[in-house]
């Protein structure tokens, strides 16, 4: 399994690479397409600033570097959905990044996919989480659109990955989420949410209070079978948005390394489902957050290939996660 590094400068692709990364993803955010089409139409998910690149000669020092250290680079067009009158511009830009050596497209909009296969057929697509390949069925459709690479959408359980990766045609690679960044929802299907200025949905400060209507619906009951209070609820909900989701507020653990949402304790799984890829989450994080994550799965990854038992893994991950009372929790975890 190779470890998948998030990459926004030139800066920190050799770092990235030296401390253990095979695999770089970027976006590009250039400044005449922003010019051309507004700063509000994007060429992926994350908006022109520190998540992306802000050209393309930065993008080709990236691709030389990382070549000549046997590492690929992949570019990010993720969006779930484009308007079709982009598309023309979304092919020549397309070219102009495959004539640079990037190894892969991050996609998710089907129409973009076949579109991108038919002008460039030797383009090597990974789709994106935020398609939401959540069934068998979905990897079907998009290997059928010529796609080379499924990257799961975040919190599918190991079994129900296993079911999938089973059904599915074997000429596929895999990817999971191991480190970083939860969200709320399931992220391919929020559109409304960020629409307005930024997420609306993990912030723990607010206040939540339980109102019975007046008349339909159902009664809400304030202590439910299992014994737990509508306070009680919203309390620990906002414990795993500080873990989970909001990464402890961005504050390492005594190690250095990252806190989180993390699928280390799964490693021997994923590595029995096949798993071909470890993304580590976080274009816009500091080089010393990526860089901290990459060596924390690259030790982890040492422990698995030295031979260490599952049970004795888990043990020694929550040591090198450096909080084994948060771990306990499960509130940081990918695949509990």
């Amino acid at each position: 399994m190779k470890i998948l590094a998030p990459v926004s400068s030139l800066s920190e692709a050799l770092p990235l690479i030296e401390s253990g990364a095979r695999e770089l993803y970027c976006g590009l955010s250039p400044a005449a397409w922003g010019k051309e089409h507004g700063e509000n139409i994007w060429l992926n998910r994350r908006g022109p600033g520190k998540a992306n690149l802000a050209d393309s000669e930065e993008l080709e020092k990236i691709v030389a570097l990382a070549h000549r250290k046997e590492t690929k680079v992949f570019l990010t067009m993720n969006q779930p959905g484009y308007v079709k009158a982009l598309y023309p511009d979304l092919i020549s830009f397309v070219r102009d990044t495959l004539s640079i050596g990037v190894d892969a497209l991050i996609m998710a909009d089907p129409g973009l996919i076949r579109r991108v296969k038919e002008k460039e057929p030797a383009a090597v697509i990974h789709v994106s989480s935020l398609a939401s390949v959540l069934n068998s069925s979905s990897i079907g459709f998009f290997r059928s659109l010529g796609a080379q690479r499924i990257i799961f959408p975040r919190y599918l359980d190991l079994q129900v990955l296993h079911k999938m990766i089973e059904a599915s045609e074997r000429d596929l690679e895999f990817e999971v989420f191991i480190l970083n960044d939860g969200c709320v929802f399931e992220e391919g299907f929020c559109h409304v949410s960020h629409a307005f200025g930024g997420a609306f949905c993990h912030n723990p400060a607010w206040s939540y209070k339980l109102r019975e209507i007046s008349a339909g619906g159902n009664k809400v009951s304030r202590l439910p079978a299992g014994g737990e209070t509508f306070q009680q609820n919203v309390d620990e909900y906002k414990r795993w948005l500080w873990l989970g989701i909001k990464n402890f507020g961005g504050f390492p653990g005594p190690g250095g390394y990252p806190l989180g949402m993390c699928g280390l304790c799964a490693l021997p799984a994923l590595q029995a489902l096949g798993i071909a890829s470890l993304k580590i989450v976080g274009r816009e994080a500091s080089l010393r957050k990526k860089a901290a994550g990459v060596k924390l799965v690259r030790k982890t990854l040492d422990l698995l290939e030295a031979g260490c038992s599952e049970s004795e893994l888990r043990e020694r991950a929550k040591e090198l996660k450096g909080v084994p009372g948060l771990c306990r929790s499960g509130y940081m975890c990918y695949y509990r």
